[in-house]
């Protein structure tokens, strides 16, 4: 049966993002630097005011520093940077077992940053709004179908809840970041991997006033009566987590249903419940932090959750519907894990998307976003059902060591850096070049292509390469040319570079201009028509070569060409500056392909499996 509204503002669109959480904000703020036209909806009337998710990894730290909103985020949170250990020894005795750094990969933001959703999604929401985009709101989505409308194929139904008028949404591709009990799973019927623990927890943020030693560190407190999680907030504040015990469950369960038999009390049993809650968490402290004390002094948020562990069997719909963040996994927030692997399936996504609808990559292509993050997905449930059951039970908090060890073999789960795809259309299998494994962080397709700082070589300013890669929507095509840049070693790759096979100049119309300088503060339309830019990164001294006397076509190229001092980042990345590479990096940061200086040929016939090479006019000069 056909869908009916009965509005005059109906709406043709590109994309329609169902859902302003992290995930649909992502979507908006990238689809909106891509110059993609979308509209996003969400069924609340505001944004959120409290609580939820609370850390930001250094991953997404990363990306946010390619769309130029790292440093406004960080100005609201709090930079944990240690993670301390504490147990129960042989003589019952509370104690520290270890210490250390939360993130040990190699990244710009070396923390994790403690601050609150609300927040997070400010700063984006402000973002969007200043590209003169809006949350439609308060608008829910109803239905949605595929019709036989060739332009705009799905056609869905949304109600503003305020004055109940119902409209419709005609667009190319629907983006479901709805979260748990999402109305696009349930309309395309996708069936959820799920499994449930026993286990339920407490979590509040608070003012805790507290002579323990690690209270300015994220610490795991585990001891006889349970364990808890501390983690410094910003303004000197804390969020605590507790395990609740059986009999604890039992009393709330009990406090709910005799609340319940009382008519017109619903809001007299939520603050019972919450007292209820507070009390466990102040007595939880109290016995775990002994000898120390820790007593809240406010309470600015509390709630309840029961761990639950669960992906969806697809991530997509024919290629048309996609599901991002919350609606499609789910799983415990003690790893710092929901907000940001949710905001990361958005930026997996839209890159894509915006190729594709621009006419630049083959549709098919979009198949890759189901297969990478539900493989992403379905590891994090694997590491966070282990990590949360060794946490909590009691069988376990007497060993310490098991727990450390876990916790130190999932860094690469709690700061997203170390998460790898495995090999498909968009990622090569195996490196075409020697590559030292043993480096501090090896170039492999699949991995994120780690940031570096350098000095740019036409005014030898120190440069962070995150600034100079805004995220546009472009490939990246990195030359390590060591010191083969005034040697007959580098004359493969300079004839690569200028000739028409080259990927510089086969997918982009705007390659007939020399490259015009830019970063995240500033796109120059010069380069509008680019799907690829590139980078360039020597060991030689900027000022023992003149630029203009380089290979075509790298003066036109001249804002882009690096000075690595003392070859410390080939070193880290396992490149020999007497050999060099070439690396292929992906509109979203990671690696996809990684081959020899001589290996110019292999990029292009990759990039010709998904691209589609745009027809030559002789009038546009390319």
């Amino acid at each position: 049966m056909a869908l009916k509204s009965n509005s005059p503002d109906d709406v043709a669109v590109d994309v329609l993002v169902v859902g302003a959480g992290p995930a649909g904000f992502m979507a908006a703020v990238t689809l909106a630097r891509y110059d993609v036209d979308f509209r996003i909806i969400d069924q609340r009337a505001e944004r959120i005011q409290t609580g939820h998710a609370g850390g930001v990894q250094p991953r997404t730290l990363e990306v946010l520093q390619t769309l130029d909103l790292q440093y406004a985020l960080d100005c609201q949170g709090n930079h944990v940077c240690e993670a301390a250990f504490w147990g129960i020894d042989s003589l019952g005795n509370l104690g520290r077992t270890h210490v250390g750094p939360e993130v040990v990969h190699p990244t710009p933001y070396p923390y994790i940053l403690a601050v609150q959703q609300q927040e997070t999604e400010k700063v984006l929401d402000q973002d969007l709004n200043a590209r003169r985009h809006v949350v439609d709101r308060p608008t829910q989505l109803l239905q949605f179908e595929y019709t036989n409308d060739v332009e705009y194929p799905i056609h869905a139904l949304v109600k503003n809840k305020f004055s109940n008028a119902t409209s419709f949404y005609r667009c190319k591709y629907l983006v479901g970041s709805d979260g748990a009990g999402s109305v696009t799973c349930r309309v395309l019927d996708i069936p959820t991997e799920r499994s449930s623990q026993d286990d339920v927890w407490v979590v509040a943020d608070m003012v805790l006033e507290s002579d323990f030693p690690d209270v300015r560190r994220r610490s795991m407190i585990r001891s006889r009566y349970g364990a808890i999680m501390i983690i410094p907030n910003a303004g000197g504040g804390n969020r605590v987590y507790t395990q609740l015990s059986p009999k604890e469950l039992a009393d709330l369960a009990a406090m709910d249903e005799s609340q319940s038999m009382k008519p017109g009390k619903r809001l007299i049993a939520t603050d019972s419940r919450d007292l209820a809650l507070f009390n466990i968490l102040q007595t939880r402290l109290k016995e775990n932090l002994k000898p120390y004390t820790g007593d809240i002094k406010k309470i600015l948020w509390i709630s309840q959750y029961r761990v639950r562990q669960g992906v969806i069997a697809d991530f997509s719909d024919h290629n048309r519907v996609f599901v991002v963040g919350d609606a499609c996994h789910v799983h415990s927030p003690k790893a710092a894990q929901g907000l940001n692997i949710s905001m990361m399936d958005a930026y997996n996504l839209t890159w894509k998307l915006a190729l594709v609808l621009q006419g630049k990559m083959r549709p098919e292509i979009l198949e890759t976003y189901s297969t990478e993050r539900r493989q992403i997905a379905q590891e994090l449930i694997e590491f966070d059902t282990k990590y949360s059951h060794i946490f909590g039970k009691k069988e376990f908090l007497d060993n310490n060591a098991e727990f450390h060890d876990v916790y130190e073999k999932a860094h690469g789960f709690t700061t997203g850096i170390g998460l790898q795809y495995l090999p498909n259309q968009l990622i090569s299998s195996g490196v075409k070049t020697p590559i030292d494994v043993a480096s501090l962080d090896p170039l492999y397709p699949g991995k994120r292509f780690p940031p570096f700082s350098a000095i740019r070589h036409i005014d030898g300013t120190p440069i962070a390469i995150l600034s100079e890669m805004p995220s546009f929507g472009r490939f990246h095509l990195f030359i390590f040319a060591g010191t083969a840049l005034r040697s007959a070693r580098f004359e493969p790759c300079a004839a690569y570079l200028g000739s028409t096979s080259s990927v510089l100049k086969r997918y982009s119309l705007g390659a007939a201009h020399p490259w015009a300088s830019e970063n995240i503060r500033h796109g120059n339309p010069t380069n509008t028509g680019r799907v690829i830019d590139l980078f360039l990164l020597h060991t030689d001294s900027h000022h023992a070569i003149e630029l203009a006397a380089l290979p075509a076509p790298l003066p036109d190229w001249k804002h882009r060409v690096y000075a690595d001092r003392q070859g410390k980042t080939h070193a880290d990345n396992g490149v020999d500056p007497d050999v060099g590479a070439m690396a292929l990096v992906r509109p979203d940061g990671y690696i996809a392909l990684v081959t020899s200086l001589e290996g110019g040929a292999q990029v292009t016939e990759f990039m010709d499996s998904f691209m589609v090479v745009p027809k030559r006019d002789a009038s546009n000069g390319v």
